[in-house]
């Protein structure tokens, strides 16, 4: 069993378990093709030293790796307290106000000034992930008076949702504009951009990117809010990529809804043609025992059921005790459901569509594949457009992304089921073909005698966009092309890891 072989890809969150070079280069080994900095934590420096390991590994073991920088977002939290916590009893009164500077009793500090602005009587505060919840009983001046309905200890600098409402705050905060900053001077692959609201939120995001003229790093929309759901087509329309956040999902529109909504999104996404990734918990035992629960492994393949190009680890591989075990386990459940037909070929040919050249070359190149019997469809791309829209239509045929823009490959490994491989740059078609042949002979991607669909721009000495299809066969051995270095998603996976 290769890593090339599974289809949905896996986002690791880089941490203390496996932020040294050593456990970087066995996170890649176990299947991590996505690494998740999450700014919420950690210093530029912590953060640029994964970078420069990241960027090592990957010319090292030949395999490209996406670099994800979370941003923080406008973060709503409580302050500290005098003790560093306070219980919280049920049918207690407190006042939450950010005139205090330290909270104690029955007073809560915050550090979100526009919070009595924000809520009204009747509204519910919700308290280090929904662990505790207040109900607001008035606000007077720069205090809000709340009973609480379910208590418990809370700590310092704990976070609060504010259900429903509508916050008078920026999508991007100062902190996260220096971030930014700091990701795109790093050539990151994607941004994600927390408590996306609207799409207006998207648009400035997207101002800064270009203004920064980084326009290869994509933006991932992360739905975490209420709000977000009133504009969820508008906001994965503007986005590049969508992540499911079901950890502020879940506390802002109830535990219940959840499911329902998760299934909505990824529906969603998958009809706009954009990448979405599954996240929060799913290995979360894992963080402490080596195995999972039952609930987590069904909790896995549902995702991949549901249509996620994506799923992501979070405690699990950033400080959990098992991050390598965690990365095997995601990728022997993925592969075992992926195994049934029923999640290939969604292709749609209702008259209806309006497609552009690149998308009706995407499909057909799918239904080619299925009446063809293609082992493998092959797309020579610059921008990696074309290759990403195949991938939505989830053929059964190895989809295989080859370039010779070696910052492409990086990006293509978040949507689903791209092999990417880079090689030299090329005149004429037989040329890139040849090369092409060679790698998938040598690499076992194909067989003598199989069918491939490839996808190109012609005439290839113009560079032109992708506009043609043709179908080849294989006519040669393996052992004409032994290859001297064999990328690490193309070994077989060793019980070493």
């Amino acid at each position: 069993m290769k890593l090339i072989d599974r289809r949905v890809k896996i986002v690791a969150t880089i941490g203390p378990s496996i932020s040294s070079k050593e456990g970087l280069k066995k996170a890649i080994e176990s299947g991590m093709n996505v690494a998740r900095l999450n700014f919420s934590h950690g210093t530029h420096q912590e953060h640029q030293q994964v970078l420069h390991h990241l960027k090592d590994l990957i010319r090292e073991l030949s395999t490209p790796v996406a670099i994800l920088q979370d941003l923080q977002g406008p973060k709503i939290r409580v302050g500290k307290f005098k003790n560093g916590s306070v219980e919280l009893i049920v049918g207690q009164k407190v006042v939450i106000s950010p005139d205090f500077k330290v909270g104690d009793g029955n007073e809560i500090s915050t550090e979100f000034v526009e919070l009595p602005r924000s809520v009204q009587p009747g509204m519910n505060i919700l308290l280090d992930d929904g662990l505790m919840q207040l109900r607001v009983l008035s606000v007077q001046g720069n205090q809000v008076e709340a009973e609480v309905i379910h208590g418990g200890v809370l700590k310092n600098r704990k976070g609060m949702n504010l259900p429903g409402a509508q916050l008078p705050v920026e999508g991007l905060t100062e902190k996260d504009k220096i971030d930014l900053e700091f990701g795109l001077d790093n050539h990151v692959d994607y941004v994600a951009l927390s408590f996306v609201r609207h799409g207006d939120d998207i648009r400035k995001l997207r101002r800064l990117i270009e203004e920064k003229k980084s326009s290869g790093t994509k933006i991932v929309a992360k739905i975490e809010m209420f709000e977000a759901l009133r504009h969820l087509e508008e906001i994965i329309s503007l986005s590049d990529a969508v992540m499911v956040a079901r950890g502020d999902l879940a506390v802002e529109v109830g535990q219940s809804q959840l499911p329902g909504l998760q299934k909505k999104i990824i529906a969603l996404s998958n009809r706009l043609h954009r990448p979405v990734i599954t996240a929060t918990q799913m290995l979360d035992s894992m963080v402490e025992n080596p195995r999972p629960t039952r609930a987590e492994i069904t909790d896995v393949a549902n995702a991949v059921i549901d249509g996620s190009d994506a799923l992501m680890l979070s405690a699990e591989s950033a400080s959990g005790q098992h991050p390598f075990a965690c990365l095997r386990t995601m990728h022997e459940i993925i592969y075992e459901v992926e195994k049934t037909t029923d999640l290939y070929y969604d292709i749609s040919l209702s008259n209806d569509e309006n497609l552009d050249v690149a998308e009706a070359i995407a499909v057909s190149a799918c239904v080619t594949a299925l009446k063809v019997n293609a082992k493998a469809i092959v797309c020579f791309t610059t921008t990696g457009r074309t290759a990403t829209l195949i991938s939505h239509y989830r053929p059964q045929a190895k989809i295989v992304a080859v370039t010779h823009v070696h910052e492409v490959l990086n990006r293509l490994e978040l949507p689903w089921g791209l092999m990417t491989f880079g090689i030299r740059p090329y005149q004429s078609t037989e040329e890139a073909w040849a090369q092409v042949e060679e790698l998938l002979l040598g690499l076992e991607v194909v067989q003598n005698g199989d069918k491939v669909v490839i996808t190109m721009g012609w005439p290839v000495s113009e560079r032109a966009k992708t506009n043609s299809i043709r179908v080849v066969e294989i006519k040669k051995n393996r052992t004409e092309f032994i290859p001297k270095t064999v990328p690490v998603r193309c070994r077989n996976l060793g019980s070493e890891i």
